[in-house]
């Protein structure tokens, strides 16, 4: 019976530390989640900046291809008509190598990110 008391007592010790242990999981998930969250919204930011600037830089490269070809045409109602059909094939072609361009590379990062890998946690 002397024992007892001893059991009892580090009973309360282990259901402390199992308290404190699900805690610090807990703040882990909390800073792990805030972590990708931030590399995805900064993700997100680096990609609307660099869409709009490439967007724009394109915007001036197409008028300056359009009067180019516009100039060597004799025409610029036959540059732009040229032009447009340049941006339409390329359009046709990004649209058809989508998936391998878009879509895959970023599952692949989500799946990076989300998925952890066993080395990293050994």
């Amino acid at each position: 019976m002397i024992g007892a008391g001893k059991y009892t007592e580090d009973i309360k010790e282990i259901i402390l530390e199992v308290k404190h242990y699900l805690n610090l999981q807990k703040r882990y998930l909390a800073i792990d989640a805030a972590e990708k969250t931030t590399v995805i919204l900064s993700a997100v930011a680096i990609a609307a900046i660099c869409l709009l600037l490439g967007a724009i830089i394109l915007l001036f490269l197409t008028f300056a291809l359009a009067y180019w070809i516009g100039s060597l045409l004799n025409s610029i109602p036959l540059g732009f008509l040229a032009t447009s059909c340049i941006v339409t094939i390329l359009l046709v072609l990004f649209y058809s190598k989508r998936k391998a361009w878009i879509t895959q590379p970023l599952a692949r990062m989500m799946a990076q990110l989300f998925v952890d890998n066993k080395e990293e946690e050994e």
